[in-house]
């Protein structure tokens, strides 16, 4: 069975719901399949835990050991922990490495090194390690060759979009609506044309539209997902167990046409932001 990108964040929630406070062990037994956006926010909830140990299922024992030994294989990159300064990870190109690591018939080459640079960008200029405004970061990509699909997944433990808003004086309703301001090309940081928040934007629209792909993002208190022509904004189950923010993506096995018109202009945010919780269509 291959789930959404929701459903694998559900999985940590559950997961992370279990754990025993004060324990250096999270039990993952009864998970036969762990997927990027379940593990990545694992990562960040056992270094925020002092856990030592993962207790496995059999069928992930191999997986979860290739992910913590960081090894890559032909159908994954090894997990990356980002550096402390955006210098640092400048000159080590962690974004193409990143990028020439993944097969670029998912989206194309271009359009992933694109989107690793702005998503790893967002964190650096608003959320940085030097301030210690989090204290890590995590990029993570993952290659389904039978359903043809790619995983992509980039993850900070700082403010968060609403923290980020609030540190900012920007005021907001809820964590939702701070997401789909978000996205709507409102910045927290300076005048500077590249800080202006289109790269979130830019990012959904590459892979949704230009795609035909899924996007997922968790942030402070609330969630954005978004697949094909629907989208919903949902509240965190459990506000305590995640601290952050995810974006996952998940590539179909073609390459983006007219990369340009996906990043040049904003037309408008179609995802709008309702307190209901149900599913939408885009506008």
């Amino acid at each position: 069975m291959f789930y959404s990108l929701l459903d694998d964040y559900k999985k940590f929630e559950r997961i992370a719901n279990n754990y025993s406070n004060g324990s250096t062990e999270l039990d993952l037994s009864n998970e036969r399949f762990i997927a990027p956006t379940t593990m990545i926010p694992l990562l960040c909830f056992a270094e925020q835990n002092n856990i030592e140990t993962f207790i496995v299922h059999p069928n992930t024992e191999e997986y979860i050991e290739r992910i913590l030994n960081r090894k890559e294989t032909s159908t994954t990159t090894p997990y990356q922990i980002l550096p402390r300064s955006a210098k640092e990870r400048q000159d080590l190109e962690l974004s193409l490495r990143m990028t020439e690591k993944i097969d670029g018939s998912y989206g194309g080459s271009y359009t992933l090194h694109y989107i690793f640079t702005e998503l790893t960008n967002n964190i650096y200029n608003h959320t940085p390690f030097e301030e210690e405004l989090a204290s890590q970061g995590y990029t993570y990509a993952q290659e389904y060759p039978n359903q043809r699909k790619l995983d992509l997944c980039v993850m900070d433990d700082g403010l968060g979009i609403p923290g980020r808003f609030k540190k900012s004086g920007i005021n907001f309703d809820d964590d939702c609506n701070a997401i789909e301001m978000a996205i709507s090309n409102n910045s927290t940081v300076s005048d500077d044309k590249e800080a202006r928040g289109n790269g979130l934007w830019s990012t959904i629209r590459l892979t949704v539209e230009g795609n035909n792909g899924e996007v997922l993002i968790v942030s402070g208190q609330g969630g954005l997902h978004i697949i094909k022509n629907r989208y919903k904004y949902f509240m965190l189950e459990n506000k305590d167990i995640f601290k952050g923010t995810l974006i996952s993506m998940r590539f179909n096995k073609s390459e983006v046409q007219n990369f340009y018109d996906y990043i040049d202009v904003f037309p408008g945010n179609p995802y709008k932001y309702e307190e209901d919780s149900k599913w939408y269509k885009k506008l």
